[in-house]
């Protein structure tokens, strides 16, 4: 008994040592950069304001704050990135899994009945085995598919924080948007208010025989035109309402318990924005893209193992009685080793390391242009910011001359040196240019939100999964079969 379990006390060691000892075929490269030329800096801008931790508080606004906080913890779309990486961690945990050996307990008892000399006799057994089956990593076949496994988790999880990150942007989105319908009805309010008075002092002037019938139809007109208005306007707010209800996880039947004031704020200062290598951390679509990079080069470290040869052990060891007083008395045991070499498999594993390295490959570009992409979407929104800006100053000074326009228009059709279709021609062209403002000033404010979401940021890495609803089951059978969580 103790000589063999001295012998199977050096082979574990024996084991332990070589797998300990394992190398890869494969050389892991550092990717961490991707394979395109990067710039020093981004788009030459003033120097600007520190972006806050969670960006949106830019803006002022603790029901915009609010409500973004309760899309994090309500919106499904984002609960099912979280339920994704719970997938892939626990298939990380299964692929780690074959790095330690499998242990299995078999027991099991027998009865038996039999007649001699017309006498029954029974008889008893009872057998208590363990057994331990165990592949050795001598070529980190194992270990590169763990770190895979592990790498394509950490991806996920990169995921699920861009989801986040588009979710606040969603989120924002549709807050100004709802503002600025909001906004746009209270100045189409005051149109139609002012258009009216309009109306009744021309048809005022008509019934004191001041002026003609097409004056008074002109006035009309231009009041049904701003009435006409309204319907898109509200379609529009309803339906925004409508989206805001879904992304916070809620029917539409449902309203919004937190709605803006109808009233669009002030664009914050220019940010600062962060150099292309800092934005490799603070993007995680970035992070995402690498993380699957590294795990498609221990891929092709794996499937290159593959093709070595594999050396798997066996320890079994039981007792065997008649009576379970003396079931440890009787000891058996064996020691089994075995070497497979492949020898000929049509070149099935080469072509699965061609097949990965391939992989590798796309990856890599997909990194490259990824990262292209990202430094294209702040360079697009420091454009579009810097045109609508130019816009925007263009229509306040349309808008100074409008009004004085639609003055001199109305008093020179007092005085009868002009028609009334340039007071309605005035009066079109500043309600219209009042609207395009409010319109100005709210796609600023997205396309602001847009930069933000393009820097990226820490905040995401600070975010907390939910709590799965369902680890009763799990934690119950770990604990009755003693296998560590991780």
């Amino acid at each position: 008994m103790k000589a063999g379990l001295r012998a199977i006390t050096i082979t574990a060691a024996a084991a332990l040592l070589t797998f300990g000892q394992g190398c890869s075929p494969h050389a892991i490269q550092d990717r961490s950069i991707p394979p395109v030329k990067m710039p020093d800096r981004l788009d030459a801008s003033p120097i600007g304001v520190e972006i806050p931790e969670h960006w949106w508080t830019a803006f002022e606004d603790p029901d915009l704050d609010q409500l973004v906080d309760k899309a994090f913890a309500t919106n499904l779309n984002l609960a099912q990135a979280w339920d994704r990486l719970d997938q892939v961690r626990a298939q990380a945990d299964i692929q780690g899994a074959f790095l330690f050996p499998e242990v299995n307990l078999d027991a099991s008892g027998a009865r038996s009945r039999q007649s001699v000399n017309e006498q029954a006799v029974y008889g008893n057994r009872f057998a208590l085995g363990l057994g331990l089956s165990w592949e050795l990593d001598l070529w980190r076949k194992i270990a590169n598919r763990t770190d895979a496994a592990k790498l394509l988790a950490d991806a996920t999880r990169d995921d699920a924080e861009q989801t986040a990150l588009l979710l606040s942007e969603t989120v924002v989105g549709l807050w100004f948007t709802i503002q600025e319908q909001e906004q746009l009805l209270d100045v189409l309010k005051e149109q139609i208010r002012s258009s009216r008075q309009q109306v009744e002092l021309i048809e005022l002037r008509y019934g004191q025989g001041v002026g003609d019938a097409l004056q008074v139809l002109q006035q009309r007109l231009q009041l049904a035109q701003v009435e006409a208005e309204i319907p898109s306007v509200e379609s529009t707010l309803e339906t925004t309402r409508n989206q805001l209800a879904i992304v916070l996880g809620q029917a539409p039947q449902f309203p919004v318990q937190t709605m803006p004031a109808p009233l669009l704020p002030e664009l914050p200062a220019f940010p600062e924005l962060p150099t292309p290598r800092e934005l490799l951390q603070l993007r995680p679509d970035l992070r995402a893209a690498h993380a699957r990079l590294a795990a498609a080069d221990h891929e092709v470290a794996a499937s290159v193992a593959d093709m070595l040869p594999t050396v798997r052990i066996s320890l079994d060891g039981g007792f065997s009685s008649a009576g379970i007083s003396s079931l440890f008395d009787n000891t058996v045991g064996s020691i089994a080793g075995s070497l497979l070499q492949p020898v000929f498999d049509a070149d099935r594993r080469g072509a699965e390391v061609d097949r990965r390295k391939a992989i590798l490959r796309e990856r890599t570009k997909a990194f490259g242009e990824r990262f292209l992409v990202a430094l294209r979407e702040i360079e697009d929104a420091i454009d579009r910011e810097r045109f609508q800006l130019d816009l925007l100053d263009k229509v306040v000074i349309q808008l100074d001359l409008a009004g004085r326009n639609l003055e001199e228009a109305t008093i020179r059709f007092a005085q009868g040196q002009t028609e009334y279709l340039d007071v309605i021609v005035a009066i079109q062209t500043l309600q219209r240019l009042q609207r395009q403002e409010v319109a100005v000033r709210r796609f600023l404010l997205t396309n602001r939100a847009a930069l933000y979401v393009a820097v990226g940021g820490e905040w995401t890495r600070k975010l907390t999964p939910p709590e799965p609803e369902d680890t009763s089951t799990r934690q119950a059978t770990t604990a009755s079969s003693g296998t560590p969580q991780t």
